[in-house]
């Protein structure tokens, strides 16, 4: 919308080399005002309701709240029919200050145990693409989705850098976008749950509600370390870069002890509800036949990754000396964020959840790139040929 006004803005400057059309100029500007109110209230109409989201899943002591209940209540709502928006240019910033508040749970403790890491990283190079057949093959064989759209579902990361590939190949990207997204929401939804139910004891659910405790300095160094992480994120060409850059940049300043942040958990909350608000925002227009649809792919995904995963935890627990519930996040098939997040608040070896997410979305990218030389033209033969 902002470039349809822009292109109307320098339309109405050239039009105003005649005077006649300056009454023209008064009424579009007038209708654009109303457009831009009108945006504002479902913005704020969209974070309002996410707040009672994530109030409510706070009450239950239901997992990662500020996250998930934002995403439930505004799903539920679009669902009926209601239109609810947070556009993706305020959702930016807040990444940002995710990636930061990340970034705080590596120390210097880190690079002791960086030595038991290399193992069930290798081993990620394994899991990543045997995963992602099996689970291509559950959902062309079973599911029935095409072969383009299931190339694109199946992968157990990168949601962003799958929807570009869907839309380069001609796929169906918004299937493949809600999809994703159904994805995390049931991982993160589900796996502490089962860690708990595994692992008695392993963490204690507490509510986490706003407070203002903490350094107004520890403020400013966070806005300073957003757009030096988005510039490293850039220049070095990560995924990811608007969470990994200043998660690298904030882990950076504290393993070397530059840094110890304390600036209040508000912050960290409201960039926790504006994430999950543009996250359940994306349910925006569909109805519940096709949402019912698309649910149960995010299942049949869940539930083949996750199968995928129990060897190599296994595997993993024998050969290393780590807690099995930090390995099942590492392994599990959430968004790096929302893990993140996850094994942050349980406080499940964060560091090495983060690390082994980080790996997985470059394999995925790995993969992508290998596809794009030498599956994209099979995939845009096949769409061409169906058209």
């Amino acid at each position: 919308m902002t470039k349809i006004y822009i292109l109307w803005y320098i339309y109405l400057i050239y039009e105003l080399k005649s005077k006649y059309h300056l009454f023209n100029l008064f009424i579009t500007v007038i209708l654009l005002d109303r457009n831009l109110m009108k945006n504002i209230k479902i913005i704020l109409r969209t974070i309002l309701i996410g707040s009672f989201g994530g109030i409510a899943f706070n009450l239950l002591l239901l997992p990662l709240p500020w996250v998930l209940g934002p995403v439930f209540f505004i799903a539920i709502f679009a669902l009926f029919g209601n239109e609810v928006l947070i556009p993706q240019q305020l959702r930016n910033p807040f990444i940002g200050i995710i990636g930061v508040w990340l970034g705080q749970s590596f120390s210097s403790s880190v690079f002791l145990e960086m030595n038991e890491w290399i193992i069930s990283i290798a081993l990620l190079f394994l899991y990543v693409p045997f995963s992602y057949l099996i689970t291509y093959l559950f959902l062309h064989k079973i599911r029935k989705i095409g072969k383009a759209e299931s190339f694109f579902i199946s992968s157990p990361g990168g949601l962003l850098e799958m929807v570009l590939g869907a839309e380069e190949c001609g796929a169906n990207s918004k299937l493949v976008g809600l999809v994703h997204m159904m994805r995390i929401f049931l991982t993160v939804f589900t796996i502490p749950t089962l860690i708990l139910i595994l692992f008695p004891g392993s963490f204690e659910r507490e509510a986490t509600w706003p407070n203002f405790t903490g350094s107004i300095i520890d403020c400013l160094i966070i806005l300073l370390i957003l757009p030096v992480g988005l510039i490293f994120g850039k220049f070095f060409k990560i995924p990811g870069h608007r969470l990994f850059g200043p998660l690298i940049i904030s882990a950076i300043l504290h393993v070397t002890e530059i840094v110890d942040l304390n600036a209040p958990v508000v912050i960290f909350i409201v960039a926790q509800l504006i994430t999950g608000s543009f996250f359940g925002s994306n349910m925006n227009g569909l109805n519940w036949k096709i949402a019912r649809n698309y649910i149960g792919h995010a299942i049949g995904i869940v539930f083949s990754l996750s199968i995928c995963m129990i060897p190599f935890i296994f595997v993993i627990s024998y050969l290393i000396n780590s807690r099995p519930e930090a390995i099942i996040l590492a392994y599990s098939p959430g968004g790096i964020n929302e893990m993140g997040l996850v094994a942050a608040t349980l406080g499940i070896k964060p560091a090495f959840v983060i690390t082994h997410h980080l790996f997985r979305l470059f394999i995925v990218v790995l993969i992508l790139g290998f596809a794009q030389k030498f599956i994209y033209p099979k995939l845009k033969l096949i769409l061409k040929n169906s058209n």
